[in-house]
């Protein structure tokens, strides 16, 4: 890791930039971009489809009540 810092410490600025759009792009293509069509969708094609979420909230340690 380090060597691989130090050569790009040696880079010009103009291949630093190249560098980065190159890393972008193959990000981009390994992870396209998907468009949902609406909000069910989106959450029925979520990586956290299926999971076991606890979403009850937790009661104060002390038991007296809030307002929301």
């Amino acid at each position: 890791m380090n060597t691989l810092l130090k050569q790009i410490d040696n880079l010009s600025r103009e291949e630093k930039i190249q560098l980065i759009h190159y890393l972008t792009r193959q990000i981009e293509n390994k992870y396209p971009k998907t468009e949902s069509e609406n909000l069910v969708d989106f959450f029925q094609n979520s990586p956290l489809a299926g999971v076991d979420i606890d979403l009850e909230r937790q009661k104060d340690l002390d038991n007296h009540q809030l307002e929301l």
